[in-house]
Formats: structure tokens, sequence, C-alpha cells
């Protein structure tokens, strides 16, 4: 199925460059070496070409295709890749890149085939690897339908008609959001009803199912309800929408700002895919926008382009001179970037059509989401062994825990919470508690660096180089730089390889000393302890009794126990010295305002320091009045105990 995607893709390049002849295989880059090599896609992201050429759609969707397969999500890469054939034949019949107007588009045209080739030769093994059917691991949607064809003509005399007098019968009190029926409008509704009539009428049914859910915690904080066509701008309320920018989720959050309001993302998950939470830090930031800028519709604004871009538009406005500065700024006087003109005025309409779907023709079809339980699993779990202990398929556990990066669960000490069918908890549980979980291994990713091989790698972990081949579908031994791998570590064992036992006549204390150096780890900037806790297979809480530690605070050079310390008459190998943090200079010390006051470590970012008290960064920017995410090491901050 993959192979015969891949040949569809590659016919469109006869059709304008018959004379090129390319070759995919033999190609050096096939030579195993030993070390990871510098991977195609840095080499591919240092190409130049004019400024002229980065305004092809060809080069700017290889360009998205290029970032995707540095975050390894391989059909992603494929779907832009794509379009970027289909664009590049497109625009071999364009007259605006015509030889004619621009002599050097001849070497692009010459190279730009080799490079889609040469990408799509680094995709396809890696979307083959996933097996036949890698439709099952599909977890994004493509259509930007809501935000496409921004050039519209505007109104003929008798669409204005008929639109105006319908809108003119309505009463805008009915709206909770600011509306005007102006020509702007009036053209997104026009588009909306007639060249996206399907996108619209699909996603408004798609609405139906999120409605209960949405406008509960729209309500809860006290928003205002129309917002909720917010989402259809954005997603046509499609958890696994994706955009080029790497948006994702029914509210389409950029990875910043998902983590600045909450959402979890890592190799294991994604929780700008998850709807109560998505939705709850959308209407955060939004309540956020709108108390900065006293306007529900510059809040939209906002949301669509930044802030800082909006504070900048209107600091024009009334820097002009011919501004009257009696009057208040309105999102309508506002001139910002071509997109964010459409999607206000987009989202305006899409409201109007959602309030009076039976007028504009909408069908709206009844829609459901699958009623689900939940259970706790503890430590990895693979899908299939879910799926199978609740008596489904596999797919469907997918579909009900869309924020899941991966084939497993996330491998958490304290468990993980798992979305199963309704009816099945009872039926779950009993199987789950006849499993063998000790047969389940640990994982953790690994990031190759420059040099690392397998052998390297596997020593590291102290598992086997067929193991890594294994669990990472690779068929030879050849990695490359940038590569994410997936280390499968034993459940019952830590990540340190054991020696063999010396013999009894060796002096205890020599033994002690070796025994000692396998079972520490000396700490390295930006380490976290449980960072550290995840890499040996061991829990927070045991580093913490092990090395005598109060509190979650490390410093780089400190010596930790990751194995439980042998107790002995003699003394401790100086290599392993017990150290127990001083609470005034690395320790937490909790207030009588009952705020614990943290002293960052060097190497550590509020991302590192919300994941130890288990807050978000916004709640830790505003306990301490902080302009800026950034922290410096020896900076004291404040975060409000739950104990």
């Amino acid at each position: 199925m993959i192979a015969s995607l891949k040949r569809g893709a590659l016919f469109l390049l006869p059709l304008a460059f018959a004379c090129i002849a390319v070759s995919c295989a033999g190609s050096s880059k096939d030579v195993y070496t030993p070390e990871a090599e510098e991977s195609f896609v840095s080499r591919a992201m240092s190409d130049w070409v004019s400024p002229e050429e980065e305004q092809r759609e060809s080069w700017q969707q290889y360009q998205f295709a290029l970032q995707a397969m540095e975050d390894e999500d391989w059909l992603v890469a494929r779907h832009h890749l794509d379009l970027a054939l289909k664009k590049l034949v497109e625009e071999n019949y364009d007259p605006v890149f015509s030889i004619l107007a621009r002599p050097q588009d001849s070497l692009y045209r010459r190279d730009m085939p080799h490079k889609l080739i040469a990408a799509l030769d680094e995709v396809y093994p890696q979307i083959l690897a996933m097996g036949e059917d890698a439709s099952v691991y599909v977890r994004y949607e493509f259509e930007e339908s809501g935000l496409e064809n921004l050039d519209e003509p505007p109104l003929d005399s008798a669409e204005r008609e008929e639109i105006e007098s319908f809108l003119d019968t309505l009463n805008r009190a009915e709206f909770t959001l600011p509306v005007e029926f102006n020509e702007r409008v009036m053209q997104e509704i026009q588009y909306l009803t007639t060249r996206a009539h399907d996108f619209t009428e699909a996603s408004l049914s798609r609405k139906t199912a999120f409605d209960e859910m949405l406008y509960a915690k729209i309500d809860s904080m006290e928003m205002p309800r129309d917002l909720i066509f917010l989402s259809l701008v954005e997603s046509g309320y499609k958890i696994k929408a994706y955009s080029r920018a790497k948006a994702a989720g029914l509210w389409q959050f950029i990875p910043a700002t998902g983590k600045r309001y909450g959402l979890y993302q890592d190799f294991w998950i994604d929780m700008r895919r998850n709807p109560e939470l998505s939705t709850v830090a959308a209407m955060r930031y939004l309540r956020r926008l709108y108390e900065e800028f006293g306007d529900w519709l510059m809040a939209m604004a906002a949301y669509n382009c930044g802030e800082g871009c909006v504070r900048r538009r209107i600091r024009e406005v009334k820097e002009d001179t011919l501004w009257d500065s009696t009057k208040t700024v309105t999102y309508w006087d506002l001139k910002l970037p071509k997109e964010t003109m459409h999607y206000v005025p987009r989202i305006l309409a899409a409201m109007t059509i959602g309030h009076y779907p039976e007028h504009y023709g909408m069908n709206v079809e009844k829609k459901e989401l699958p009623a689900f339980d939940t259970v706790t699993v503890v430590e990895f779990m693979p899908l299939d062994d879910v799926a199978k202990a609740a008596g489904v398929d596999t797919r469907t556990i997918q579909e009900l825990n869309l924020e899941l990066n991966r084939w497993c669960t996330p491998p958490k000490e304290s468990g993980y919470v798992v979305r199963i069918p309704e009816g099945t908890r009872d039926s779950f549980l009993v199987a789950y508690e006849k499993m063998d979980k000790k047969s389940w291994s640990r994982w953790q990713y690994h990031k190759v660096k420059s040099g690392e091989n397998l052998g390297k790698i596997s020593r590291q972990y102290g598992v086997s180089v067929h193991d890594i081949q294994q669990a990472n579908h690779l068929k030879n031994t050849r990695i490359r730089q940038g590569q994410t791998l997936m280390i499968p570590l034993p459940a019952s064992a830590s990540s340190i390889k054991s020696e063999p036992k010396k013999s009894a006549t060796k002096s205890s204390s020599a033994s002690s000393s070796r025994k000692s150096s396998r079972r520490s780890y000396q700490v390295r900037s930006g380490d976290n302890l449980g960072a550290i806790a995840r890499k040996f297979g061991v829990s927070v809480q045991n580093l913490q009794k092990w090395n005598h530690i109060e509190g979650t605070a490390i410093r780089a050079g400190q010596t930790l126990y990751v194995e439980k310390p042998v107790e002995t008459a003699e003394k401790k190998s100086p290599e392993v010295p017990v150290e127990k943090a001083p609470v005034e200079k690395h320790s937490t010390e909790k207030g009588q305002d009952n705020f614990i006051r943290h002293t960052v470590q060097s190497g550590e970012s509020l991302w590192d320091i919300s994941r130890t008290y288990g807050v978000t960064i916004e709640q830790i920017v505003e306990w301490n009045k902080k302009k800026t995410t950034k922290v410096k090491a020896g900076e004291v901050l404040k975060i409000r105990s739950n104990r």
C-alpha cells in the first residue's frame, strides 16, 4: 500500500521533467558506517536558494517536510513531500514562474526533483517499518479548508443583497460575541456556504459530538459561548488536526503555547490532542488575551497571530497622525497579517451559520463520541495488551486515547489513566490482574549523538544491539546523528550492566569500591531527579531515600546512588559520598504563606520545575510576577504547596 503511494506521487514528475533521470538505489549513503553520520535533514536544511525561490510553495512544503523528518514524524513528512511534488508540477505551467521571467528557475527545476526523491527515499523506509497497514498509525488530519482560499472575489450585488436581507432580520443580542455584519463578514459567509460548504457542514456535524463538553467548560469559566466557533475555523472540530506550523488538536496549539498552558508534550504523549484539557487551556489563553486587550475580537486575532503582533498594530494606529485620539481602537481598525484579516470575520461567519444552519442549507447530522471508562495502568503497557484485556481491537483503544504518540502507555511509575470502551472496565481489571507485568519492559528514548553507534548505546543501557534493532524496526546497524531510538530496559534491572563477580579473595574495600562505582551516577547540568529515575529504572522516592535528599533539588557534579547502597561497618567509599542537599541553597523550603521556595539549579528551566511540582508554567509566572519564562541559576521561585 505504501509503495503504491510513493509510485503515485512520483508519477507526477515525468509530466514536467521527462528529461531527468534519477537513480534512487546504490548510492554511497547506503554504505554502512559504524558511527552515526550527519543526518540527511541537517544536510538538506543547509541548502540555499534565492529569496525569490523561497517564495515557491514547492520549496515551502519541502521545508515543512524536513522539519517533520527532524521530528521523526514520517507521515507528516510524506504529506508535505507529496504536496511539494504537486506544487512543483503546477509551477512548471505557471507563467509567474516562467523561465523567461526568471532564468535562474532552470537550476531550481533541475535540482528540486533530486531533492524531493532523496527525501522520499529517507521517509518511505520508515513508514514501511511501521507495518503494511500504516493507516493504523495516522495520528493527524491535514484539512486546512477553514483558512485556505484567502483571496475570495468581492461579493456581487445579488450575493450581497441575498446575505444582507437575512442578516437584517437577526437580533445581534442573541450572539455572545460582538458582531458587525460588514462586507468582510458577509464575504466569509459566502465562502463558508458555497466553496467550503462541505467543510462547514461536516464541521457543524462533528461539533454536535463535542457540544456538551465544550459548552460545559466554557460556561464554567464564564466565557462567551460563541467562542466554540473558533475551533471550527482552527480545526473543524478534528482532534487529529495538524497544521504545517506544528499546531495540533481541536484548538490548534503550537508546541510552545501548549506547554505554557499546561498541555504536556513529549516523546510519549501530546496533551494538545486531549479535548478536555486543550479546551480549558484555550479558554484560559483567550481570557488572558481579553484581559489585556479588553475586546473579544482582538483576543481572537491575538490567538491567531500573537499578542505581540496585535500590540504593534494598535500602536501603529495610535501613532498615525490622522487617527482621532478620542476614539477606541477596535479590531476593524487594525491592518493585520493576511490570514488574521480573514480569521476573525470567518469565526463570526461560522457563528452566524452555526446559529442558523437550516437557512444556509447545512444538513447537520447528530454525532456522539464513544462512551468510555477509565483505568490506571502502571509502568509501560502495550496498547495491544490494553485492547486484549478490554476485549476490543487496538484501533479502538488508539481512537479513545489520541494523545498517545506511541503504541504503548508512557512509562510512568505513578501510572497512566487509559480510556477503554464503556462497560469493559470489570473484565479489563480481571484480565489486567492476571497479566505478568514483570514481562513488560521499561522504555527510555535516546537521541543519537555524533560518534555514537549501536554498540556504544547498547552498553550504556545494558541491553543488546539486537533488542534495540527490534524495538526500532532497524534492518541493520546504521543509525544517524539526531535520530531518536527507543531503548527497552528490563523491568527488573537498572540500565547499568552488571559485571562478573570477583574472587572472594579480593579485599572487601576494593570490591565495595568497584560495586559502588557501578551503582552511582554523577549529576550533569540539566539533570533532574525525574530524568535520572527514568534513566536507571528506579523511583524518585528511592533516589531521595538512598541519597538522603530532602525535596527534589540536585546540583551538577553531585554523585548519587542509583541502587540501594550496601550497608557495611566500613566507611563509605569516597567515590560515592552520601550528600544531604543544604536546605538554604539547594532544597525547597516551605514558608508560612503556603508557598514552597525553590532555588533554581544550573540547567533547570521553568518546564522542569513545573513538572517537578505538578503545576503549570503559567502558574509559576503568575505567582512570581515574572514578565518572562526565563530563569537563572540561584533565582528563588515561589511554588504554591499542594500538601
